[in-house]
């Protein structure tokens, strides 16, 4: 037999996997290819709107306010600076990150809510892990920055952090370790019935 006719042969033969691609688990796969890439973006978007929400605007408030610096001896200047940390827009464009990154991470979550892995990589993990060092920073700004002092704005970053951190890893653990592992087990299933029948 020649080249030619072997690589005919390869190719007319079923894979012995085929029933594989009628599985949820390789329609997610599938899928991940199809999904826009501007979605991506926006998820990258999204989670680090949330994170400047809750992480660098509300640190930034906190430190600007308690400068002795700019206070005590900075003069005027310092001052006004002072003042102008301590009214309210600062905290409103931080409100505005953390509700503009939340609703979009929402929507997302909405728009792909089937595909698993999608949910997993793009929103859920990098969401989680911010709202985590959104909350570690808050405590280690509040301990070492602010002298144990927490102010209501560290108790609202504190309470926002913790919240979204607590919420994202209840999905993480609902999404990783009971709907995709039953995926899985149901792909792993159909692949074993392919095998035995092939």
């Amino acid at each position: 037999m020649s080249s030619r006719q072997r690589l005919a042969v390869d190719i007319s033969a079923p894979h012995p996997l085929q029933a594989e691609k009628d599985t949820r688990y390789v329609d997610m796969l599938l899928q991940l290819d199809e999904i826009p890439w501007w979605h991506n973006v926006l998820a990258s978007l999204f989670t680090w709107l949330l994170l400047a929400g809750y992480v660098i605007l509300p640190g930034a408030f906190a430190s600007i306010r308690n400068s002795r610096v700019l206070s005590e001896e900075a003069g005027a200047a310092g001052k006004a600076v002072v003042k102008a940390a301590q009214t309210w827009p600062v905290l409103t464009v931080a409100l505005i990150c953390c509700i503009g990154g939340a609703s979009g991470m929402s929507w997302l979550w909405l728009r792909w809510k089937k595909n698993y892995i999608w949910l997993l990589r793009k929103i859920i993990e990098p969401g989680m892990l911010n709202s985590l060092a959104g909350l570690v920073t808050t405590i280690v700004n509040i301990y070492t920055a602010r002298n144990k002092f927490w102010s209501r704005t560290a108790i609202v970053t504190a309470v926002v952090t913790g919240t979204c951190a607590s919420i994202l890893m209840i999905l993480f653990s609902v999404h990783h370790f009971w709907k995709l592992r039953h995926v899985k087990e149901e792909h792993e299933r159909l692949k074993l019935e392919a095998e035995s029948k092939g």
